[in-house]
């Protein structure tokens, strides 16, 4: 991957392999999904909101704890004008155009504009430049595309360097920690996503996301063998006979778990508590033995999977990753930004 920057343009090419060009650095922003402002966190530290003109709504629809954390901090973000609200459909083009962006953020999946979306050619067609990152489907190989395409347009190429050393460093720990693992000595890993909110028990996802994570922390997502897919649903009966050694449920609001920016350990506790006492899935091995363990949703989708990688790690292999503190990983970035993940990002059921 190649970047250019000269006295009158930069330039960067973004996941999809596209080039993006400015002739300066960006001071209107749109975010096509609010929850990609973390990656602005770690760029534009005292304020993340400071280009910012536009965002769709879904961070307080969906991650409301987190969405009350900033908005304390940064008041004026309750009055971010919304180009959506948290499905593509519900974006408007017309609407961010009347911002007037000199940049667009958009994710290649998910609940925003992507790739596919109608609404990144009407922008490319009127002159708004549109970067793609991602942290959902390849998170691990487009996390550091993603933040350097982000540091080299917005200027503040130390500073994404400064994070993607923090993360390799880490990231390479977990790697070489698995590395030649065979097929047997990899635990089957069952990883329930917003269990308890989704409508019925069984939401998973395949071979990309959190899926891809648990098979390179050294597990096998035994919901990879059914969902073609990024996401689907299994069955309870096939994740029973599966009998899966590691349960992990994902949440960040009720009635699910509850997790994530000012939540308090007795809470997250309490929360997953209830998700492994339904009757679908209480019979699982890891459930009846207290081992059931559950994750910050956002995760899915944000620079800070790192801290997903090392938690999963010491589930799906304590043995190996006894020394891993994510915690102390955790401290490690709140160093990095103004406003600290501050809260409970995981927890285990005891």
């Amino acid at each position: 991957m190649a970047f250019i920057q000269t006295a009158s343009a930069v330039q960067a090419t973004d996941v999809l392999g596209r080039k993006v060009e400015l002739d300066h650095a960006p001071q209107r922003i749109v975010l096509g999904e609010g929850r990609l402002f973390f990656a602005l966190a770690l760029l534009d530290r005292d304020n993340p909101f400071q280009r910012v003109v536009g965002w769709q709504n879904d961070m307080r629809l969906l991650d409301p704890h987190t969405y009350a954390v900033y908005a304390q901090k940064y008041p004026h973000i309750t009055q971010l004008p919304l180009i959506g609200q948290a499905t593509e459909q519900s974006v408007s083009a017309e609407q961010i155009l009347a911002l007037k962006p000199d940049l667009a953020i958009f994710s290649i999946a998910g609940e925003g504009p992507t790739q596919h979306s109608p609404v990144a050619d009407l922008l490319a067609k009127a002159g708004v430049p549109v970067l793609f990152i991602d942290f959902r489907v390849h998170p691990i190989r487009n996390t550091r595309v993603s933040m350097q395409a982000l540091g080299t347009l917005l200027g503040r190429e130390a500073r994404a360097q400064q994070y993607l050393s923090l993360y390799d460093r880490h990231l390479k720990r977990v790697t070489e920690g698995v590395a030649g693992l065979p097929d047997n000595a990899r635990p089957k890993v069952f990883l329930e996503l917003l269990a308890g909110v989704w409508q019925a028990p069984g939401h998973t996802t395949g071979k990309s996301g959190l899926g891809s994570v648990v098979e390179a922390v050294g597990g096998h997502n035994i919901g990879a063998d059914v969902v073609p897919g990024a996401l689907g649903d299994v069955s309870v009966e096939y994740v029973l006979q599966a009998d899966p050694d590691v349960y992990i449920a994902t949440g960040n609001r009720a009635p699910g778990v509850l997790l994530g920016a000012g939540v308090s350990l007795d809470t997250a506790r309490q929360s997953l508590a209830k998700i492994t006492a339904r009757p679908e899935f209480a019979p699982l091995r890891p459930i009846q033995a207290g081992q059931a363990h559950g994750l910050w949703h956002d995760f899915y989708n944000s620079p800070f999977n790192i801290l997903a990688i090392e938690a999963m790690a010491r589930w799906v292999h304590p043995e190996r990753f006894e020394g891993l503190d994510p915690q102390a990983t955790l401290a490690e970035i709140n160093q990095l930004l103004k406003v600290g993940l501050d809260g409970q990002y995981w927890v285990d059921a005891k």
